[in-house]
């Protein structure tokens, strides 16, 4: 398939109307723990965004890369009896990790993000290499609950350990995958089997990656750090918080569980095509390190849901119904609360 080439993206944010009475006043309630992490993301990316392609693990580690490539290869296998584009979501796709490889197989990309200042960043990707993904700036929760298009396609990469409640949106989400279609989740930890070994692990993970990535954020992250040590928790979210990322990554250090991601996809009549846990780390002496101890993990999961053929389908993936159209956009983004 030839490359997806029209006009150039624009970003779009999800309207206030759409949700109706009681989600509106219940994403926009400043003590919702859901609305504090999608603040917290908020806040967070507009503070990282400029460094994010640089610092991020998904997006300087060529072993995710590659295996990102690989999988995308494999799931494209299921699309060649579809006979157009497969329809693509990216759920919280930031700079474009993932949509950025879907546009250049052809595909028709739809991104929603939470920041603002990485669509942009996205937007300009886009922009240079002729590509024109749909941009939508909202929480994906908000996004399922404001549209009911459902896609071919849906993925997420390195994104569910930033949700509040990751399962209940892999349950919207795996209700968008049209009959024959693809549910794919990737680069989120797993849940430690020595959470206090692991988190040590990662902590001096996280300080080789600022020495060589950030450094000038160490005497920063020093001072966080003490100042985190004398904090009180924060009772609505059952830690201690001094800065934007100890809320948005909310479940970067007690993992995410790929058994419960799986037994809902099952129980939603999917197969597991592939689920696979790797070593991971921001450094590669770390990484070196970490392939004997497996402190750090990560999962994919590549699920298919059951296909009801027909003639006209020869190959189970086509919609069983065609699309409706998207609700006009505006805003709705949670207040900030930092």
């Amino acid at each position: 398939m030839e490359a997806n080439v029209h006009t150039r993206p624009a970003v779009k944010t999800v309207p206030d109307a759409v949700f109706g009475k009681r989600t509106g006043q219940r994403l926009n309630d400043a003590s919702s723990i859901g609305s504090k992490v999608a603040a917290a993301n908020q806040e967070f990316y507009r503070q990282v965004s400029s460094k994010y392609d640089q610092y991020e693990t998904g997006m300087s580690d060529p072993v995710i890369q590659r295996i990102l490539e690989e999988d995308l290869d494999k799931i494209g296998s299921h699309f060649v009896s579809l006979r157009r584009p497969p329809s693509c979501l990216d759920c919280g796709g930031g700079t474009g990790n993932v949509a950025l490889k879907m546009c250049a197989r052809g595909w028709t990309v739809t991104v929603v993000d939470v920041s603002s200042e990485m669509l942009d960043l996205l937007k300009e990707k886009a922009r240079i290499r002729g590509y024109s993904p749909t941009l939508i700036r909202a929480p994906i929760e908000q996004f399922f609950e404001s549209s009911p298009e459902t896609f071919d396609f849906v993925a997420f990469s390195a994104v569910l350990h930033h949700l509040y409640s990751y399962t209940s949106v892999v349950q919207q989400a795996v209700s968008r995958v049209c009959s024959g279609g693809i549910f794919y989740s990737n680069n989120d930890p797993v849940v430690p089997k020595l959470p206090t070994l692991t988190w040590a692990f990662d902590s001096l993970d996280i300080a080789f990656g600022k020495l060589i990535y950030n450094s000038e954020d160490v005497l920063p992250g020093i001072r966080r750090r003490l100042r985190k040590l004398f904090s009180p928790r924060d009772p609505s979210v059952g830690r201690r918080v001094v800065s934007p990322g100890d809320i948005a990554e909310y479940h970067a250090r007690t993992g995410v569980s790929d058994e419960e991601i799986i037994r809902l996809l099952q129980k939603n009549e999917f197969e597991i095509v592939e689920r696979q846990r790797y070593t991971t780390g921001r450094t590669t002496p770390i990484r070196v390190l970490n392939k004997r101890l497996r402190l750090l993990e990560s999962f994919k999961i590549i699920a298919r849901r059951a296909s009801c053929q027909n003639e006209s389908d020869p190959g189970g993936i086509a919609k069983v119904k065609d699309s409706p159209p998207m609700t006009k956009i505006t805003n709705i983004l949670p207040p900030r609360v930092w």
